[in-house]
């Protein structure tokens, strides 16, 4: 799929199709909070999935110290071109990061359209584990097919049941606040109907006020 995994994805969010309608915007949204933050100057940035570079091509590279892993070679071979100057390892993410940077801590972890290969339990495991890896004030991004509530995915999977893959875990924040680690902050922006970015930071380092946790587009 490599070859053409960009171009496909693309046309189906023209479409406003599932499972990639949105994705434009969440890897813009992204990029941009990256871009722009002002506390940031050239930030370590760890991307879980990288695929083929899309995202951070979007950003100005000398903002960037990147880490990419995917278990795609090919894909990594894009991103490369994309990116010369990454660090890239062909690794499975659901083993945990690569013995050569197991110890390492980012400024930014990234994870676009990858985590809905993991379970509840799973996801939940996984950034408990991902948190202990950000320098201080570190965010992890996720950007994903994801739901508010569980009306709202149920209404999704009724309306696509011939492209909704069973083989895939789609997330609902509503459930998600309720079982995130104590120590954890996670905030929620909706940017299209299965389509959003879950923002989480280490508790201590977060000043969200509850009315802000969820942000619609």
């Amino acid at each position: 799929m490599a070859d053409g995994y960009d171009q496909m994805v693309i046309d189906i969010d023209n479409l406003n199709q599932f499972p990639f309608a949105g994705y434009q915007k969440v890897i813009d949204f992204i990029a941009s909070d990256i871009e722009n933050d002002s506390r940031l100057g050239k930030c370590r940035v760890l991307d879980l999935g990288i695929g083929t570079g899309t995202l951070e091509a979007r950003i100005k590279p000398e903002k960037l110290e990147l880490t990419g892993i995917d278990i795609s070679d090919k894909m990594l071979e894009i991103a490369q071109l994309k990116l010369p100057t990454a660090r890239l390892f062909c690794h499975d993410f659901r083993k945990g990061l690569p013995e050569d940077i197991k110890n390492d801590k980012y400024d930014i972890i990234i994870a676009t359209y990858a985590l809905h290969h993991l379970d509840f339990i799973e996801w939940l495991d996984y950034i408990h584990y991902l948190s202990h890896h950000l320098t201080v004030f570190g965010k992890i991004y996720i950007g994903d097919i994801l739901f508010v509530n569980e009306g709202e995915k149920r209404a999704c999977q009724t309306e696509n049941i011939e492209s909704w893959d069973e083989a895939e875990y789609y997330h609902v924040f509503e459930t998600i606040v309720s079982r995130i680690a104590n120590h954890l902050a996670i905030s929620f922006v909706k940017l299209a109907f299965c389509a959003g970015v879950i923002i989480v930071e280490n508790y201590h380092e977060c000043t969200l006020h509850p009315d802000e946790l969820l942000i619609k587009y």
